[in-house]
């Protein structure tokens, strides 16, 4: 990474890749069946009306991500495009210190705060605009790990 960079002492490498799903259920078959990857059990986010099941491909994750209602934010995008890759997400030690780094470096970022995200850790969202049309999204663990 760029040294200059405003991620570059912040960002640990790749968190997850995230897959939009219609429905959890059929594509765990896929995943877990037939690519043989582990998996956790599915997890309701509410913040974001979302169900997410984490499957391991070796040490790194793939999240299945099921829209919870019509409303959510996946959904639209399961509409537009059928699903499909989502995000790629970046591990952060601290989620706050990186929005606070990319937005005074003038990144456009769809959070401004940290929040809550699937199975205790703090996420945030940086648009699209900003990294070359991928949705970004920035992970920092819970304390205790995972």
């Amino acid at each position: 990474m760029n040294a200059s960079s405003p991620l570059a002492p912040l960002v640990r490498g790749v968190h997850h890749i995230a897959i939009v799903v219609p429905s959890i259920a059929e594509a765990r078959k896929t995943y877990e069946g037939l690519l043989g990857l582990s998996a956790s059990e599915p997890e309701f986010v509410a913040d974001q009306k979302v169900n997410v099941l984490v499957t391991y491909a070796g040490t790194q994750r793939i999240e299945l991500v099921e829209p919870a209602s019509a409303d959510s934010p996946v959904s639209k995008f399961l509409a537009k495009t059928g699903g499909g890759m989502h995000h790629v997400a970046y591990k952060v030690d601290d989620v706050a210190a990186a929005l606070a780094a990319l937005k005074s470096a003038g990144l456009r970022l769809i959070d401004e705060v940290p929040r809550r995200g699937a199975h205790g850790t703090t996420i945030a969202f940086v648009h699209p605009a900003a990294t070359g049309g991928v949705l970004t999204e920035l992970v920092q663990e819970p304390a205790h790990g995972h």
